[in-house]
């Protein structure tokens, strides 16, 4: 047997390829372990195949040969028409490298190629894949009346790359003592047709009788089983035949990845791996075409607009009509707090630019929409209040689950939340706050103490009597947490400090201690893993943390914020030529996306809190990325009338479309009011901080 070892620059990872009569093997391991992390055999790792539908099965290497010398490992063959070289080396980041090049040696056209590599593991106790954006854990949350990606026994999902916000797949597993991953990154390049059409390649995993292989091909895909088929809206799937590639003579497919692995310090956490790697290996660069206060200038515009006061009624509509397209969606005008409205943080934002210009008007209209919201929306239970306001009705109404009207913990939660970062601006800024806005949200905060539900979390929603809705344990309530938290600081009763501390460690309990269960059901309309569940996970420990200076949350909030950004783009997908985002020049790099459901990009993410935390911590490379993404969302932002769809100038679309979801290379005029307001407010704040300046 003969042995070829290279070693990364600190020695402590080892990749090991043995040449034996059996065949070549290639090992992963770490110095001082006994078990490796990968191993096997080169005729089990490589896929070639001409025509429709492609094969995934492993086609041996013919003629193999083995080079070494102290930095790298070379292996080279012929496997059908092609000439395969694969080089191995070590990186500045201890990754291990791997140059894939597939040579058409056969003097004539290859038409329907597909190529790629595979690492098929060992069978071992506590696996959990990781496929940023798309699959964690195997999405044990997600509707299944729904089509979202999956992985079955025997089937397997393989997307395309652009569709990855961190092009990487992730195997976790726990197996004795201890806890072992192992990473497969692909550095995305592209080829472009003569037409300008741009190809990608894809990746994800293989599944056979319960095993799985992490998987890279030159562009072939696989959803859920069935091959050439991609996800293109909710739910929905159609036939892909863009992932073939017709291969001239003598032309050289040539492929990057990279490959990690090692311990686990914590069971269920491997998708950290991920993030610390992914930042290091792409070195991210985002946009910025605008500063703070142009934002700011902006989104204000946009805000301003929405400003509705009639008929005793005051706030921000979440739908305008003042574009060249009109109003969107087909209700009538109407305020909606919390979700994809907003109104309240709206009004927080137009009190704080208010005291920042000495315009009391805006600080008025605040204290209107404020006085408003509490005048009207009370409903028989003390504390729950109704969920949105129709301007032309003049009624108030809610959210429909089941059927039946509903309060959603997920809006109402974030609405008391505003609620008291109102009222801390007005005692900031020396001005008396009323006596209802305290009693409103100490009413609220008592309610959540007391709309728990047995499992010690809050339901989706509650019912006009207050009852839950429903029991399912979901992330969908965790604003509430924020909310009890936050009037704790605003009224000092310790009450509710110690309510949001019992309840968000249940919801630690069962998510994020092993992420069996990751965080879903907080966008309403996707019902299954969501960013925005994690998003409020984020908050509500950081806030904690804030608040008590427990390491604890300082934990808890870390590990959110990195699963988290798994839904952010490290790269910067190329556009078709014709497309409207490569016109635009859009780089994705810091923006996230959205759901397993809703695989496109949009503004919705604590870009402030990001920052602050990495300041508070220490920890920059948190306000370096959430300074990152917060500039790179101002992209999209209409300047002037016309520009990305818009009339009104400062609005912004929700979503954008970085992948074959909907319309790759283009983005929407969707425009609900939340787009404005998670932009100000977080511009606003940071805006406001001299060490960001």
């Amino acid at each position: 047997m003969k042995v070829h070892t290279i070693q990364c620059l600190n020695g402590s990872k080892m990749a090991d390829c043995t040449e034996t009569p059996e065949g070549i093997r290639l090992i992963l391991r770490v110095k001082g372990e006994a078990s490796p992390y990968f191993s096997g055999s080169l005729d089990r790792m490589l896929i070639c195949s001409l025509g429709k539908p492609w094969i995934d099965e492993p086609v041996r290497l013919l003629n193999p040969r083995v080079d070494s010398d102290s930095s790298a490992i070379r292996l080279s063959g012929f496997i059908m028409k092609f000439a395969v070289t694969l080089e191995l080396t070590f990186d500045k980041n201890h990754l291990l490298n791997v140059k894939a090049d597939w040579t058409n040696h056969n003097g004539e056209l290859l038409a329907d190629a597909a190529v790629g590599l595979i690492f098929e593991l060992e069978a071992r106790g506590g696996e959990k894949i990781t496929i940023p954006h798309m699959i964690y854990n195997n999405n044990p949350s997600s509707d299944p009346e729904r089509v979202v990606p999956k992985l079955g026994d025997n089937e397997g999902f393989i997307c395309e790359e652009h569709r990855l916000p961190i092009p990487c797949v992730n195997a976790e597993w726990t197996e004795g003592e201890g806890a072992g991953f192992l990473s497969l990154f692909s550095i995305p390049t592209f080829t472009e047709t003569k037409d300008g059409a741009v190809h990608y390649g894809a990746l994800g995993v293989l599944r056979q009788s319960g095993r799985s292989s992490l998987a890279a091909t030159s562009g072939t895909v696989l959803f859920n089983g069935q091959k050439d088929i991609y996800y293109v809206g909710k739910s929905k799937t159609a036939q892909y035949s863009g992932g073939y590639l017709n291969v001239d003579a003598g032309r050289t497919l040539s492929k990057r990845y990279a490959l990690d692995w090692g311990k686990l310090t914590r069971s269920g956490w491997g998708f950290r791996e991920i993030v610390r790697k992914g930042w290091q290996l792409f070195e991210p660069t985002g946009a910025k075409p605008w500063t703070m206060d142009d934002i700011v200038r902006l989104k204000t515009n946009a805000m301003d607009d929405r400003w509705r006061s009639a008929d005793g009624a005051s706030g921000y509509v979440k739908f305008n009509d003042s574009n060249a397209f009109g109003k969107l969606n087909r209700l009538p005008f109407h305020f909606l707090y919390g979700w994809t409205g907003q109104c309240l943080k709206l009004a927080w934002c137009d009190a704080r630019i208010g005291f920042q210009s000495r315009d009391e008007e805006r600080i008025s209209r605040c204290e209107q929409a404020v006085g408003f919201y509490l005048n009207g929306s009370a409903t028989c239970v003390p504390g729950l209040r109704s969920c949105s306001y129709e301007l032309e009705s003049r009624t108030w109404g809610y959210f429909t689950m089941k059927g039946e009207p509903v309060v959603s913990s997920r809006a109402y939660g974030e609405t008391i939340s505003d609620l008291a970062d109102i009222v801390e601006l007005f005692r900031e800024q020396g001005r008396e706050v009323p006596g209802e806005w305290l009693n409103a949200l100490r009413e609220a905060a008592d309610f959540f103490m007391a709309g728990t539900l047995p499992s010690g979390i809050y339901p989706m929603g509650w019912l006009k009597d207050g009852a839950p809705n429903d029991e399912m344990v979901t992330g969908a309530g965790i604003p509430c947490v924020i909310a009890a938290a936050k009037a704790y600081k605003v009224t000092g009763e310790r009450k509710f400090l110690i309510h949001a501390e019992a309840v968000l460690e249940r919801y630690y309990d069962l998510h994020a201690r092993t992420f069996e269960r990751p965080f879903a059901r907080s966008t309403l309309d996707a019902r299954c893993e969501d960013k925005e569940a994690g998003m409020y996970y984020f908050l509500a420990a950081y806030e904690l943390f804030v608040l008590t200076g427990d390491g604890r949350y300082e934990e808890w909030a870390e590990v959110a914020a990195d699963w988290l950004l798994t839904y952010v783009f490290v790269w910067n997908p190329e556009y078709d030529r014709d497309a409207p985002l490569h016109h635009r020049h859009f780089n994705a790099v810091g923006w996230p996306g959205v759901s397993v459901q809703n695989h496109h990009l949009d503004v919705f993410f604590p870009c402030y809190e990001f920052w602050r935390f990495g300041q508070m911590t220490g920890k920059t490379e948190y306000a370096t990325i959430g300074k990152l993404m917060a500039e790179a969302m101002g992209q999209g932002i209409c300047a002037s009338p016309g520009e990305w769809g818009f009339t009104v100038v400062g609005e912004q679309g929700e979503g954008f479309y970085q992948t074959h979801y909907h319309d790759r290379g283009n983005s929407n005029v969707w425009n609900p009011s939340w787009v404005i307001a998670l932009v100000l407010s977080g511009a606003l704040r940071l805006q406001g901080e001299k060490e960001y300046r």
